[in-house]
């Protein structure tokens, strides 16, 4: 299949599926990469749904104790005293606890994040990096980044992307996540070192998996059923919509096709055959890509996403 015709009527469908998408993702804030897997947002906090508890170290030892590892490895200051609390979102399913380092003015210092489980979802510190010291290079900067993570029990794995970060003159180390083989789209663990080669902030996104299909469907096959959507979609209007590329990958299932899905929880991520596709003629104005996700077990549509 080279090219399909674009519907307007389709248009309207998935670029408020694209709207949607966006709002959810737009935001690259500490905090909201920590939501992604399990935190929420602090200004969430107080509104309908969201329950607070304080924790205590004598009632909750293991998430203290798991919060002054963290600190510890990753090189954070230590405060005069510590508080603790769990978040419950009954709004988006999500739980967290947050530990700080409080300071004599009782202002945090620094703070850890954790799922249920104890894995740490994100870790920032809020003092000021050392002007007099000398910029830390690209390497030092991942190796600091990989010494920490791996001090503080975060597993990655591979070369992670380096990149100078203007506005503080430091650095952003970050590694994708994959399974399998298989990239696990949305997933990393991120760690912006300071132009002094110390750690500023940690924060990892990681949804949970469905099984490997048992079955998987090839790409030809996935192929057909995309050309066949996508003529039910486009076929008879003025533009066209040519494939750009194919690949499995790990997605989360979404509603950006299917406006009775939304408000569902996606679920796991599942592997799916994802496919992006370029418009042409009138339709390229306002969609400069279209991709459709595909399930390798099943062969349907579960979702995708649209940039304007």
């Amino acid at each position: 299949m080279s090219s399909v015709k674009f519907s307007s009527t389709i248009r309207v469908a998935i670029t408020g599926g694209a709207v949607l998408i966006g709002l959810a993702l737009s935001t690259g804030q500490l905090t909201a990469a920590a939501m992604s897997t399990g935190a929420s947002s602090p200004d969430r906090v107080g509104q309908p749904g969201v329950t607070v508890t304080a924790l205590y170290a004598d009632s909750s030892p293991d998430v203290f104790a798991r919060a002054g590892a963290a600190r510890d490895a990753l090189g954070f200051p230590v405060g005069i005293k510590r508080s603790g609390r769990h978040v419950q979102d009954g709004g988006r399913k999500v739980a967290y606890d947050e530990v700080s380092e409080v300071d004599s003015s009782d202002q945090p210092i620094a703070l850890t994040q954790f799922d249920g489980s104890g894995r740490l979802l994100a870790a920032v510190r809020f003092d000021s990096p050392s002007t007099l010291a000398v910029r830390a290079t690209q390497g030092t900067a991942a190796s600091s980044a990989q010494r920490g993570l791996t001090a503080s029990g975060v597993s990655v794995s591979g070369q992670p992307r380096v990149d100078a970060d203007s506005a503080s003159g430091g650095w952003n180390v970050h590694w994708d996540r994959t399974q399998g083989g298989f990239r696990v789209r949305g997933d990393e663990t991120r760690v912006h070192v300071w132009q002094d080669g110390r750690i500023q902030s940690v924060a990892s996104v990681q949804h949970d998996l469905a099984p490997v299909p048992a079955r998987e469907v090839d790409q030809s096959t996935a192929t057909s059923t995309v050309s066949r959507q996508l003529d039910t979609w486009f076929a008879g209007k003025e533009s066209a919509v040519g494939i750009q590329g194919m690949d499995l990958e790990w997605v989360e299932p979404n509603a950006a096709f299917d406006s009775s899905k939304l408000g569902m929880a996606g679920g796991p991520d599942r592997l799916a055959w994802v496919a992006n596709f370029k418009p042409s003629g009138p339709a390229s104005q306002s969609v400069s890509l279209i991709t459709l996700y595909i399930d390798a077990g099943d062969g349907t549509l579960i979702g995708g996403d649209v940039v304007e």
